[in-house]
């Protein structure tokens, strides 16, 4: 986008914003005077579903007893006239009153129900009113607290009845109550565990205290969507508990109850403690935060320096002249390459290892360790190849034989270490006590499978009972089955198989 268009663009944003301005107040003053007189009207019907209602429903009862009176009546009459106790006239004039009574009640019956049935739909159609309108002048509210705050003061009358209309109506409660949890249930992931759990001790308890407000005013109708809402937010509350796990909440028990306002309000002074723990928590985090950037971006010049110092130290152990001369400048050097890298970097070792008599110093004596721990492990690899040459001729024959080892404490570290030296294709060591037959029957049933070639005994770990039940087993099925005498070493190990493969050979 051009920068004349930008301009052009933000111009009618800007008049747009201008012209909403002024209409908004106009807006809020008809939404405002529109929910006044839905509150009215829902006054009004409530006092009505109070009064007027109670009355109707029993009038509607005592005609109901009234008819099913005239009924038994009626029937007692048939009874009389068929028995010839009641004369023509008598009988005449029975018929006329039954008539009557009939008439009667009817037309009070129909009455009765009109007028209650005009109760109850002008009591749902006030909610409906009452809740459109509240919703939307919130809205309008919210809108202009953004753009035009001047006004606010405007409508504090309005403001003040929208809080008692929801304090004195559960099902403006409960709505209420709803959206904040819709709207919370948000964020709610990114508050602090105590927060977590303050806060929904605080929803618990205004659902726990509208419950009681519903059930106190069961005589009085509540709307479908109301109480449909009611059954909603239970369940909606028991699972943003089980995803969060903010810990045991009594409230959440149906047979817990107490104070609810007392306990609201120890909810949300316990949400204001944990929120300003969180807070602290949060701003020492933000300096820890910017400690730790500090070091590492102190660590990532050290580095950059220590590779530059690197480079040159390289160069200078080339030098003919060294160590008679540069060696000054080597330690200088090393002092940068060391405090970028470190004592045990291994470029480090593998330069500065070949002169380790130049370093005499207290500054290199971890260095020195390094150094020595690196010479050591030169030696043991040494040793190891030394080791592998002695018994390349029983590694030969070992190479991808599947070999199982039997007795002792089986420990990774020694098996993944002769697996790795005699090049097993599988080496599976089983530790065995005298008192699981079962393994050693499984042992059994494994030999007789073929699903091992090799298996190697420790007789300083097992009975008489283990090599007494295997050897001949293997030997019938052709397995070598050999008795490591003490100890399982490398060499140990080694110099058994040598012997006893040559043996068999």
């Amino acid at each position: 986008m051009s920068t004349a268009l930008e301009r052009l663009a933000e111009i009618v944003r800007q008049a747009e914003t201008k012209t909403r301005a002024q209409k908004l107040g106009a807006e809020v003053q008809k939404a405002a005077e529109r929910f006044q007189t839905a509150e009215e009207r829902y006054r009004v019907s409530e006092q009505r579903l109070r009064e007027d209602r109670p009355a109707r429903e029993h009038e509607l009862e005592t005609l109901a007893t009234d008819e099913q009176k005239r009924k038994d009546l009626i029937r007692k009459v048939t009874s009389l006239i068929a028995s010839g106790a009641l004369g023509p006239e008598e009988v005449k004039s029975v018929e006329q009153d039954s008539e009557i009574s009939r008439q009667e009640i009817e037309t009070k019956r129909i009455e009765a129900q009109t007028d209650l049935d005009a109760i109850l739909r002008e009591a749902d159609d006030a909610r409906r009113e009452l809740r459109a309108s509240r919703e939307t002048y919130q809205q309008l509210r919210r809108e202009l607290d953004e753009v035009r705050p001047e006004l606010a003061t405007d409508f504090t009358g309005v403001d003040r009845l929208l809080v008692e209309a929801e304090q004195n109506s559960p099902g403006v409660q409960i709505q209420a109550l709803a959206r904040e949890i819709s709207d919370g249930e948000r964020h709610f992931g990114m508050l602090d565990p105590r927060e977590q759990s303050a806060q929904l001790k605080i929803w618990i308890g205004r659902y726990r205290k509208i419950q009681d407000r519903f059930k106190l005013e069961e005589r009085i109708t509540v709307s479908e969507e109301d109480d449909a809402l009611m059954h909603q937010t239970f369940p909606r509350l028991v699972g943003i508990s089980k995803v969060y796990w903010p810990g045991y909440i009594e409230a959440f028990s149906r047979n817990f109850t107490t104070d609810w306002d007392r306990y609201i309000e120890e909810a949300q002074e316990d949400l204001r403690a944990a929120s300003d723990v969180a807070r602290r928590y949060k701003d020492l985090e933000d300096r820890r935060q910017k400690q730790d950037d500090r070091v590492i971006e102190q660590r990532r010049q050290a580095r950059d320096l220590a590779q530059d110092a690197l480079t040159e130290l390289r160069y200078l152990v080339d030098q003919p002249g060294f160590p008679d001369e540069g060696l000054e400048q080597f330690h200088a050097l090393l002092g940068n390459v060391i405090q970028g890298f470190g004592v045990s970097d291994p470029d480090v070792i593998a330069i500065v290892l070949p002169h380790r008599e130049l370093l005499s110093g207290k500054e290199f004596r971890a260095l020195r360790r390094h150094l020595d721990q690196a010479h050591q492990s030169e030696a043991d690899i040494e040793e190891d190849q030394k080791l592998h040459d002695e018994f390349e001729d029983v590694i030969q024959a070992t190479r991808g034989q599947k070999a199982l080892m039997i007795g002792g404490s089986a420990r990774e570290e020694s098996r993944k270490a002769l697996d790795q030296f005699f090049e097993f294709g599988e080496l599976e060591w089983e530790s065995h006590e005298g008192t699981r037959p079962a393994l050693l029957k499984s042992l059994e049933e494994r030999i007789r499978n073929r699903g091992m070639d090799l298996v190697l005994i420790l007789k300083e770990f097992v009975g008489h009972i283990v090599p007494g039940r295997l050897r001949p087993l293997c030997e019938q099925y052709d397995i070598p089955c050999l008795m490591v005498e003490k100890g399982y070493g490398t060499r140990q190990v080694a110099e058994t198989l040598r012997w006893g493969l040559k043996k068999q050979a």
